[in-house]
């Protein structure tokens, strides 16, 4: 099976990074607020705030390797496997002929780290799609072609 290109680790954290400075703010706010007017006398302010900012640095910067480690995806003949997850784990196969078309995205991020994400929409109503994130944008594009020409020859047949 595949793995995701190791650039996808460095945008997970980058965006684990943007979330926890405003998440941290936000805590040392409410500490702020809740202890200025009723008068509370904490040991020592900012230590919630502080706290929580060590919790998500660190979450920020150790979960995207977990999760780069467990994902994995394969483009077979007759279906396209994707299985994730650190704790909760998930196996996809999604059968090549309930594709219906397949796109590739990319954030700003991505694009500055040379990823993409490769979008599978299938047939049906229950998780109708599929990302495939973090792929070397060549690699995204030529995925994508792929598995356009593959559903062209199907059109066809």
């Amino acid at each position: 099976m595949n793995q995701l290109d190791p650039r996808v680790t460095i945008a997970w954290r980058i965006t684990g990074l943007i979330f926890a400075l405003p998440a941290t703010a936000i805590i040392g706010l409410i500490e702020g607020l809740v202890r200025a007017p009723v008068g509370v006398r904490l040991f020592a302010p900012g230590v919630i705030a502080g706290l929580v900012a060590l919790f998500l640095v660190g979450f920020s910067l150790l979960w995207p390797g977990l999760s780069y480690r467990f994902w994995r995806w394969q483009v077979e003949a007759d279906r396209v496997l994707i299985q994730r997850g650190v704790v909760w784990r998930s196996r996809s196969l999604i059968p090549r002929v309930r594709i219906q078309h397949v796109d590739t995205r990319s954030s700003p991020l991505q694009r500055w780290l040379g990823l993409n994400s490769l979008v599978i929409y299938t047939a049906g109503t229950r998780g109708a799609d599929a990302e495939i994130p973090g792929l070397a944008a060549d690699d995204a594009e030529r995925l994508r072609e792929e598995l356009a020409r593959l559903e062209e020859l199907d059109d066809r047949a």
